[in-house]
């Protein structure tokens, strides 16, 4: 991994990159523009990430919702500022409200251009309300914040994401120009000299135990003298993530002799 960037913008964005991928992230959907320009060329510059473009920010969206719904792992959605934020709420919604894991990377115009009458500047702090997981603002890179502030940011959003209830998270990023990666000058290794051991290790920064929800031994037997001494029964089956989910329904509803009444969302 090469953690070279001409300027800031660029080293916080590859930095942010790197670890989504690390996280086990590596197909991004952008819609792109000049102020999210930075996270458009970390994503191209990396061998290992994925991603497609698209001009509808809405269309991008609901592609990564998709992904996440076929997958059970979040795509990452990048945009631009301004009202093209506000084109990713309808998925945002869908993806909360079916809990499924989305991450939402929004460029964002610095302070001193609020309220100043810049174009594609609005209020993007919490836009999308009590519709996501967590979210984070990131302010414009500068050195007096290490680079370690970035790469937790991004391993609690993807705890966020994959936590029950899964859904979406939200990272807002400003950034300030020069967005296009012009050489500033600057010799970051200073800066970045606390992370060696994080650049070797190829692993995430930040490692989360991962949650587990397991019925007790008690809830269990009840559950199963229930359903034995039950004359007839009827397994309702809602919505499903992966096929051992569905094979799991299926050989509770053989040996228990049960018919099965799936919703449309639950693949069987």
């Amino acid at each position: 991994m090469n953690l070279g960037a001409p300027n800031l913008n660029q080293l916080w964005a590859n930095l942010l990159v790197e670890e989504l991928i690390r996280g086990g992230i590596d197909y991004f959907c952008l819609a792109p523009g000049s102020r999210c320009a930075p996270l458009t060329t970390a994503i191209a510059s990396s061998s290992r990430a994925r991603s497609i473009l698209h001009f509808d920010e809405r269309g991008a969206a609901f592609h990564a919702l998709g992904y996440g719904r076929a997958t059970g792992r979040p795509a990452v959605m990048i945009t631009t500022s301004g009202t093209a934020v506000a084109n990713v709420w309808p998925a945002v919604i869908e993806a909360s409200e079916d809990r499924i894991p989305l991450i939402v990377l929004t460029a964002d115009r610095p302070p001193e251009l609020h309220d100043a009458g810049a174009n594609q500047t609005i209020d993007q702090v919490k836009i999308f309300g009590p519709y996501v997981r967590w979210q984070k603002d990131l302010p414009c890179p500068t050195t007096e914040i290490g680079p370690e502030t970035i790469l937790t940011t991004v391993d609690q959003a993807l705890h966020r994401s994959r936590c029950s209830p899964q859904g979406p998270v939200h990272l807002n990023c400003m950034f300030r120009e020069p967005l296009a990666p012009a050489s500033s000058g600057e010799d970051y290794g200073n800066y970045l000299s606390d992370l060696a051991r994080w650049e070797k290790s190829g692993k995430p920064y930040t490692t989360y135990a991962p949650p587990t929800q397991v019925a007790d031994a008690n809830s269990l037997r009840d559950l199963a003298q229930m359903a034995n001494s039950a004359a007839r029964g009827l397994l309702v089956v809602g919505a499903l993530r992966d096929g051992a989910a569905s094979e799991a329904v299926r050989r509770l509803s053989n040996t228990l002799g049960w018919p099965l009444l799936p919703d449309i969302a639950s693949g069987l």
